[in-house]
């Protein structure tokens, strides 16, 4: 899994156009092992940063942006933790930084003008007299595939993970990807009764306030009837850095899976990822690589989902 799990990395960050390359991956990946797909293209509208620059008293500090407009920060009147939702300060330029984590962390995204900092260099913020920043902002708009294998007329269960990311994404979630090309290309009779989905837009979108699981929610507004008709709907996303857990509480699953029928299908919906604390220390940055998993868990995973669907 490790493997594949480095292929996805090597196109990152999977943001529109190596998003692509990465739906190209995958379906070459499962044509090679004799998996059959279908593809149905999705639109697409995902923010590319072309610059971020932030200075204190004239001086740079490393910086990187987050937001989904350009334009100008002003002053230091908005320093954030980036743990906080973002749907509090979604329209004020901010520079933010994650407690957390030693790595400039791209925890949200707001529609203002946004930096994020790392949290060393916060103090450099605070003591700065005069703070001010510019983020330059393209708009990629194009098409992204959702890629399925299985049954799509009446599954009895649905497996969603997504392949895009922020970063190198080797937690969040070439893992979650990783460990269903497993189950399917190791245990193929699976298909008979399950469908796995393949999402290509999760992470950004412009949908307002809720901008991630845009594609999660088209499927669902096109694919509403095998999705009502499923006895479960699995969300895998950031395992194999700890023991896998599950559950189907209502808060996690709307950060994990926030479609519009969620309170409806709750009792049969349930997400699955690993450790949420180490996830949090490199969080859409630099730092979620290979070496943040251990194959004892993606297996663990592995042996999680064929018991679920089987």
């Amino acid at each position: 899994m490790k493997n594949i799990i480095k292929k996805l990395t090597d196109l990152s960050p999977r943001q529109g156009v190596t998003a692509k390359k990465t739906a190209d991956f995958i379906v070459a990946y499962l044509k090679q092992n004799n998996i059959k797909t279908t593809a149905e293209n999705f639109p697409l509208e995902v923010p590319i940063i072309k610059k971020a620059i932030l200075l204190g008293d004239e001086k740079s500090i490393p910086c990187a942006g987050c937001s989904f407009v350009g334009g100008a920060i002003k002053n230091k009147d908005y320093i954030l933790s980036s743990l906080i939702p973002s749907r509090y300060f979604l329209d004020r330029p901010n520079v933010n930084f994650n407690p957390k984590s030693n790595f400039i962390s791209l925890s949200n995204f707001y529609f203002a003008p946004a930096v994020a900092i790392k949290s060393s260099d916060l103090g450099k913020i605070t003591k700065a007299k005069k703070v001010k920043g510019e983020v330059i902002v393209e708009k990629y708009k194009g098409k992204i595939p959702c890629i399925t294998a299985g049954n799509k007329k009446n599954p009895k269960t649905i497996i969603f993970s997504h392949y895009d990311s922020i970063g190198p994404g080797a937690v969040d979630n070439a893992s979650g990807v990783a460990v269903c090309l497993e189950v399917i290309t190791k245990f193929p009779q699976v298909l008979k009764d399950n469908l796995f989905v393949f999402d290509g837009n999760e992470e950004l979108s412009y949908d307002y306030p809720t901008y991630w699981g845009k594609g999660f929610r088209i499927f669902e507004k096109k694919h509403f009837s095998i999705m009502e008709k499923s006895k479960k709907i699995l969300v895998l996303d950031c395992l194999g850095n700890g023991k896998t857990q599950k559950t189907n509480s209502l808060n996690v699953l709307k950060l994990a899976f926030p479609i519009k029928n969620l309170e409806k299908w709750q009792k049969k919906t349930f997400t699955f990822f690993g450790d949420i604390e180490k996830l949090m220390e490199v969080y859409h940055s630099s730092g979620d690589t290979i070496s943040q998993l251990e194959e004892k868990y993606l297996k663990e995973s592995v042996n999680i989902l064929i018991k679920e669907i089987t």
